[in-house]
C-alpha cells in the first residue's frame, strides 16, 4: 500500500493533562507553575464531586489530590484506581502529615509532597515522575493520520479504507465496511517515513456508520517495538523544544561511557559534564526502568535491583564533594519515591 498520500497529525503543544484537585491557591499556583515548564496541561478542581465527574468523563496522564480538601480526598483516591482510563495515571497526593502519606501510599499513590510545599521540591517530584508520565501519554497517545489500510476478514476480498488514528493498542478506520463488535479480522496498513508494514490480528471494539474501530490482539514484539518508536516520533514532534529534550532523554538510551573522561576550564561546559555524568549513572537507568515497568510482578525485582544500585552509588558519594550534592539529592527522592511505589505495588 502506497503512503503518498499520507498526511501529518496536527500539532500539539500538550505533554498530557493533569487533573489537580485542591482548594490551596499557594499549592494550585506552584503546581501550575512546574508542569506548564514540562508542557503538561493542567485541570484545577476545588470540589470532590467535580474532580470525580472529570475522571468518569476524561483521560488524564496525572492526578494530583491534596488531602486538605477534606475526607472525601480519600474517595478520589480509591476511584482513581478502580477508573477504566485513568487506573494507571501517575498519582500524586498532597499530604499534611506522616499517617497521611501513609494512606496515600495505601490507596496507591505513585508520589507523595508533603507540605510546606516548595517549587524546588515540586520540580523535583515531577522530574523523577516525569518518565512514568511520559510512558502514560504514549500508551494512550492516538496519532491522527490519514493512510491507506487493508482490513481481511475469513472469506472475504481485502476491504481498503483509511485510517483516522493509530496508537499502541489499535487503530480506527473509515471504511465501508460493516463489522459488530467482537468480529475476528486483520489489518494491515504501512507506517509513513519508514515504510513499516503492519499487519496485526485484530478485533472490531466499537462500529459506527462509515468507521470502525479494532484492538490488535497480536502483534509481533519486532512490530510492536516499530510502532512505539514511530508513535514516539510523532508525540516528540508535537512538543516545543525545551520539552522535546527531556521526552527524548527518556525514550532513547541513556549516554554509557566514563562519566569523567572530559574536563574543561569553562564552568558551563564543567556544569554539562557533571550533569551528563549523573544521567549515565547505573542507578538512573535502573530507577528509570523501576518507574516505567507497567507488569506488577517484574517492577517488584526491577525496585531491588535500582535500590541495591542506589545504596552502592551513596556509599560512593559518600566520600565525595559538594560538586555532587546534586546527585545526593537525587538518590534521596528516587529511593523516597521507590518506597512508595514498593507499597503501592504489593
Amino acid at each position: 500500500m502506497s503512503n503518498a498520500n499520507a498526511t501529518a497529525p496536527a500539532a500539539s503543544v500538550s505533554m498530557g493533562s493533569a487533573l489537580l484537585l485542591s482548594n490551596d491557591a499557594a499549592a494550585i499556583g506552584h503546581l501550575s507553575v512546574s508542569m506548564q515548564q514540562l508542557a503538561m496541561s493542567p485541570e484545577v478542581c476545588c470540589d470532590v464531586s467535580t474532580a470525580l465527574n472529570l475522571l468518569n468523563r476524561r483521560k488524564f496522564e496525572a492526578v494530583i489530590v491534596d488531602l486538605q480538601v477534606g475526607e472525601q480526598a480519600k474517595t478520589v483516591l480509591e476511584k482513581i484506581r478502580l477508573s477504566p482510563a485513568n487506573r494507571t495515571a501517575v498519582l500524586f497526593t498532597i499530604s499534611d502529615s506522616d499517617a497521611e502519606t501513609a494512606v496515600a501510599f495505601k490507596a496507591g499513590s505513585n508520589f507523595v509532597l508533603r507540605r510546606p510545599l516548595s517549587r524546588a521540591e515540586i520540580d523535583r517530584s515531577l522530574k523523577v515522575a516525569y518518565g512514568m508520565i511520559v510512558r502514560e501519554r504514549r500508551r494512550y497517545f492516538r496519532c491522527k493520520i490519514e493512510i491507506p489500510a487493508a482490513i481481511y476478514s475469513p472469506g472475504v476480498p481485502a476491504v481498503h479504507g483509511k485510517t483516522l488514528n493509530i496508537s499502541e493498542g489499535g487503530v480506527a478506520i473509515n471504511t465501508s465496511l460493516s463489522l459488530k463488535p467482537g468480529v475476528q479480522v486483520k489489518i494491515q496498513f504501512t507506517l509513513p517515513e519508514r515504510e513499516i508494514q503492519i499487519e496485526a490480528e485484530s478485533t472490531v471494539c466499537w462500529c459506527k456508520e462509515g468507521y470502525l474501530g479494532f484492538q490488535f490482539t497480536s502483534l509481533s514484539p519486532q512490530l510492536a517495538s516499530e510502532l512505539q518508536e514511530w508513535l514516539a516520533h510523532r508525540l516528540e514532534d508535537g512538543l516545543p523544544e525545551s520539552v522535546a529534550d527531556k521526552f527524548r532523554s527518556l525514550t532513547q538510551a541513556p549516554p554509557t561511557g566514563d562519566p569523567g573522561g572530559v574536563r574543561d576550564s569553562s564552568a558551563a561546559e564543567s556544569s554539562r559534564s557533571s550533569n551528563s555524568a549523573i544521567e549515565s549513572q547505573a542507578w538512573l537507568v535502573l530507577y528509570r526502568a523501576a518507574l516505567s515497568e507497567p507488569d506488577t510482578g517484574k517492577r517488584q525485582l526491577k525496585i531491588e535491583l535500582a535500590e541495591r544500585s542506589m545504596r552502592q552509588r551513596w556509599g560512593e558519594l559518600a566520600v565525595t564533594g559538594p560538586e555532587f550534592e546534586e546527585e545526593r539529592q537525587r538518590l534521596i527522592d528516587a529511593l523516597e519515591n521507590l518506597r512508595g511505589l514498593k507499597g503501592a505495588s504489593r
